[in-house]
């Protein structure tokens, strides 16, 4: 009769399974937390380096100068002039990145060339994670402005 009411020292074995098994949920919780946080940051990282490349090809034809590269077509004012289109590999991106750059009168023109005061509608689409066709289902970035002349 003695042992059972004397105070014992230390913990049963129950108790230390229970303690293990509850360290080993937040263990799980936390490790799956952290591979959730580490795929987000390498995704934010891919969009920011295909919005910026969208956005230098973009300025890269919607700077200062005049527009030399753009013909208006007085025909149809409202369509879409490709001015380019690259398909490759960039470094940071995963699959094909095709870029392409296209500009429109959307107002309209007076003559073959645009005329002073008209806008030009620059858009500049850059898609990633293409497959190796370039056609498919990747992720894409588009950036456009208006830049009159």
């Amino acid at each position: 009769m003695a042992r059972l009411t004397g105070k014992s020292d230390g913990f049963t074995i129950v108790e230390v399974a229970v303690t293990l098994v509850v360290i080993g949920i937040f263990m799980v919780v936390i490790l799956s937390m952290q591979a959730q946080v580490s795929q987000i940051s390498v995704l934010s990282a891919q969009h920011n380096k295909a919005s910026l490349l969208a956005y230098n090809n973009m300025r890269h034809y919607a700077n200062d100068s005049a527009p030399s590269w753009f013909k208006c077509n007085t025909a149809s004012s409202n369509t879409r002039y490709e001015v380019t289109r690259t398909i490759g590999s960039v470094d940071g991106l995963p699959g094909m990145v095709r870029q392409q750059v296209y500009a429109s009168a959307p107002y309209g023109c007076k003559s073959g060339t645009v005329s002073l005061g008209m806008p030009i509608k620059v858009e500049s689409i850059v898609e990633y994670g293409l497959p190796s066709s370039g056609i498919g289902s990747g992720k894409k970035v588009v950036h456009a402005t208006y830049v009159a002349f």
